[in-house]
């Protein structure tokens, strides 16, 4: 029984904002504190404009020097504020943006390969470290500045509509029979067609920004690609090639920036406060003018509408990164909610016999069809059965399917049709830590980490001890040129192993195989790059481990073919032929072929007398 991967996001917004959620008190906390630092800018212009009134009418005095005390207390307040609402805002989306990382990182290590076989690891790469910082950055300061310019803008709308109310006795107009006043007028119908305007051109930046996203996913894939494969570059002298293909993206980047830009730059609900601050100062004149509005009062009203201006020109910005972030957190939601069409078991199975057989029942597997009609399966109705405790040596052609038989041992992947069972248990019905923990690999395409050649061999078994790691060392004969490095166990080696030979490497996959003790060992060709006298050695110590255990070697060597208990044939994802070395000599055409192509298998055929021999 498996339980289904629920969607852990319903939407971008969702993933933005469930962040902050999780320090509920501080970003309450944040956002009044906000908008009391909002007040607390705009008070001073109100304060200028007593002041100028009270000069004017009663000079320097006990009343002047008080309201210039009272703006220089309000200003040292907001600073304390500012400092406060600051740390506030960045403990709470720095903690976000951890958390984000982390769990970004964790669902890959969760995710089956089927997740990256269909997304490339360069978007992975670009996600993980420029989306989700665009989307703090979205969150702080973005959107803080955000908050803290609608309170700004909502407070002056308040502030504007009372002096109407409150200064000006005579209302010069009327609105459905509700007397009001000009900047009454101004604020009402200027308001909202300056946040439809701003709502509009947050919208249109929504392409942009998903273009730019996609643009500097393609760098990071072009940068990468060649840093990675930077010996092939130079074997093939490439690199003006690589230098103006890089130029080509790095310029497509560059105009996706100053469309960007030039949308800021263009930015209408700008020209609307210009338009609602200039009526404002006409009508203010004319009030001032006729008597009814104080010059003071006059000086407040601009003063308060020329700090929205301030604002202005920082709201398209922000707005910019708000909605960008948008769209990121809509391309990270989008690899989180990935349906993964491997699923673990809620209830795993006890006592597993892993000594028991492996069948293959009626499996047929597809990596990714991607829609297609005509299906491309790596392997179509592969019914086997191995015993347990048997060597088992797999062979075939290129994209015969013999990698694809231990990924599904492994749970790489489960089958697409049919059953893969261990001692009479459905490997879909085990957790798949088990599993890994009781299977062992030795890759053909050896990977190791930027790290110590301990840790290396110790990877899958964090607990293991210096004794057991050495122990493991020499059993893949590997103990020898480990020594005579200079930090021996503690020397660091380079990116993917490159430091060291192909041998080294490979004689390293098989210690750090070997050290998990697995129950079922599994190695692809794992003696491929090392010299004759190592492999005999290496042969003798994997003999050692394979007895008691499952072993199955995808190999074209004729020793391992001589030694195995059953020899499996897999071509174009179809059993063509199994059994042991000499029954497949006697009974399979196709065997016969492959065995003569081997080094050495002239004299082997030689000297082994066999019932309908080979001519």
């Amino acid at each position: 029984m498996t339980d289904k991967k629920q969607k852990r996001y319903k939407s971008a917004s969702n993933y933005m904002f469930q962040g902050l959620a999780k320090s509920p008190g501080v970003i309450f906390g944040a956002l009044i504190l906000t908008i009391i630092s909002s007040i607390l800018t705009l008070f001073p212009n109100v304060l200028l404009g007593e002041a100028i009134d009270v000069l004017d009418t009663v000079g320097l005095g006990e009343r002047f020097n008080m309201i210039v005390l009272e703006i220089v207390l309000i200003g040292a307040t907001y600073l304390v504020m500012y400092f406060i609402v600051g740390y506030a805002w960045a403990v709470v989306t720095l903690r976000w943006e951890r958390d984000a990382r982390q769990e970004f990182f964790e669902i890959l290590q969760e995710n089956s390969m089927a997740f990256h076989d269909e997304i490339d690891s360069k978007k992975l790469l670009s996600v993980a470290m420029q989306d989700i910082n665009w989307v703090r950055f979205s969150l702080n300061p973005a959107l803080r500045n955000i908050v803290f310019g609608l309170s700004s803008f909502a407070i002056t709308s308040i502030l504007l509509i009372q002096i109407d109310f409150t200064i000006i006795v005579n209302p010069p107009f009327n609105l459905f029979g509700f007397p009001l006043h000009v900047f009454t007028y101004i604020m009402l119908f200027g308001s909202p067609i300056y946040l439809f305007f701003a709502y509009r051109y947050a919208n249109s930046i929504e392409p942009v920004r998903r273009a730019k996203s996609e643009q500097m996913e393609e760098l990071t894939s072009v940068s990468q690609g060649v840093f990675r494969g930077i010996e092939v570059v130079r074997a093939f002298g490439s690199e003006d090639v690589e230098k103006q293909r890089f130029e080509d993206v790095s310029k497509t980047y560059e105009k996706l920036v100053a469309k960007e830009g030039r949308l800021a730059a263009f930015y209408i609900p700008a020209l609307i406060l210009v338009a609602m601050t200039t009526i404002s100062f006409f009508y203010g004149s004319y009030a001032v003018l006729e008597g009814f509005l104080s010059i003071g009062k006059m000086i407040e009203i601009l003063s308060l509408l020329i700090s929205l201006s301030g604002f202005n020109f920082m709201l398209p910005r922000m707005l910019l990164v708000l909605r960008g972030g948008y769209v990121n957190a809509g391309r990270i939601v989008a690899i989180l909610n990935w349906e993964d069409p491997l699923v673990e078991p809620i209830e795993e199975v006890e006592d597993i016999d892993w000594s028991g057989d492996i069948v293959f029942e009626n499996v047929s597997f597809t990596y990714n069809n991607n829609g297609n009609e005509r299906v491309h399966y790596a392997l179509k109705d592969f019914s086997i059965t191995i015993p347990g405790g048997s060597r088992v040596a797999l062979i075939g052609g290129p994209g015969g399917g013999k990698s694809t038989i231990l990924k599904l041992l492994l749970r790489f992947y489960d089958p697409t049709e049919g059953c893969v069972s261990v001692g009479g248990t459905d490997l879909r019905s085990i957790q798949t830590e088990t599993i890994r923990d009781n299977v062992g690999l030795v890759e053909q395409d050896i990977f190791l980490f930027r790290m110590s050649i301990k840790d290396n061999i110790a990877f899958g078994r964090k607990d293991a001890t210096d004794e057991e790691i050495a122990k493991a060392a020499q059993r893949a004969q590997a103990e020898e040129f480990i020594l005579d490095l200079e930090e021996t166990y503690d020397s660091k080696i380079g990116e993917r192993g490159m430091t060291l030979s192909g041998g080294q490497r490979q004689r390293l996959a098989i210690a750090r195989a070997l050290i998990q003790d697995p129950e079922i060992l599994l190695l692809d060709d794992s003696v491929s790059a090392v010299d004759a006298q190592t492999e005999f050695l290496m042969r003798k110590a994997l003999s050692e481990v394979m007895v008691n255990r499952t072993s199955i070697t995808v190999t074209q060597r004729l020793r391992t073919l001589l030694e195995s208990d059953l020899v499996i044939i897999v071509d174009k994802g179809k059993l063509i032929a199994a059994g042991s070395h000499e029954e497949l000599l006697r009974t399979s055409r196709h065997y016969r072929q492959i065995f003569r192509r081997l080094p050495g298998a002239e004299q082997v055929l030689e000297s082994v007398a066999y019932e309908g021999g080979v001519a």
